[in-house]
């Protein structure tokens, strides 16, 4: 594992890199994240001039945070936060980083990007591969708005994806925001649905997700007991 990580990582392979990651998350595998965060820990210090490895690295740690619901260090947050604010145009690698990065970082420092990408993803100044990365990294800023209780900001993130309507994007991003709603409203019809939907297509990867998520906030057995 350690050997295959660091040959992906010195080549680069986001696509690689990411769907070990998005892997290893939906199984809640700690011991695959872990073996992956000390590769590319020991691999970008060998090679500091690469500022890629090193977001690989912190990639692979805030997938361990996401599953303990941790924020980074204000270090890292700060490093992050300083690399997206040199960011002119957004890319696929940055809008990746910021997936994988945002549930670790104060959303209040957040803001800015968010508005930025927007605006290039309405002026239709992506290619087609960026753009189908806006949805979900939207997703993922308004997961950690609410997992930080930030309601003002989880109130305008909901209405942005309303004005922009993301909701014709994909089934899983339907199903993530009707899920993420619920959660934010307190509505249990929402969250039920959500579930109810990914549990009859045998969506395992979300179920798993949206498992741990509901287990956090103590109302999974409330959740089983609507589905009986």
């Amino acid at each position: 594992m350690t050997i295959l990580m660091r040959y992906l990582v010195k080549k680069n392979n986001l696509s690689i890199i990411k769907s070990k990651l998005e892997q290893a998350y939906y199984k809640q595998d700690k011991t695959t994240l872990q073996q992956i965060s000390d590769s590319t820990q020991a691999t970008s210090a060998n090679h500091l001039d690469n500022i890629s490895l090193r977001h690989c690295f912190l990639m692979a740690q805030s997938t361990l945070y996401h599953l303990d619901f941790k924020l980074a260090t204000v270090s890292v947050q700060t490093e992050l936060i300083d690399y997206f604010f040199c960011i002119d145009h957004w890319q696929y690698y940055d809008l990746c980083l910021l997936f994988f990065v945002a549930n670790m970082i104060n959303v209040e420092n957040m803001k800015p990007y968010i508005n930025d990408i927007i605006n290039q993803y309405l002026q239709q100044d992506m290619s087609d591969t960026t753009s189908h990365m806006v949805a979900p990294v939207i997703i993922a800023i308004l997961e950690a708005a609410i997992m930080q209780n930030k309601s003002a900001m989880t109130n305008k993130l909901l209405e942005k994806i309303d004005l922009v309507k993301f909701h014709d994007q994909d089934f899983e991003f339907q199903t993530y925001l009707l899920f993420w709603q619920g959660i934010s409203e307190k509505n249990m019809k929402k969250i039920h649905d959500a579930y109810h939907i990914t549990k009859c297509l045998h969506i395992t990867h979300t179920l798993n997700i949206f498992n741990h998520i509901l287990e956090y906030y103590h109302i999974k057995k409330m959740i089983y007991c609507n589905l009986d």
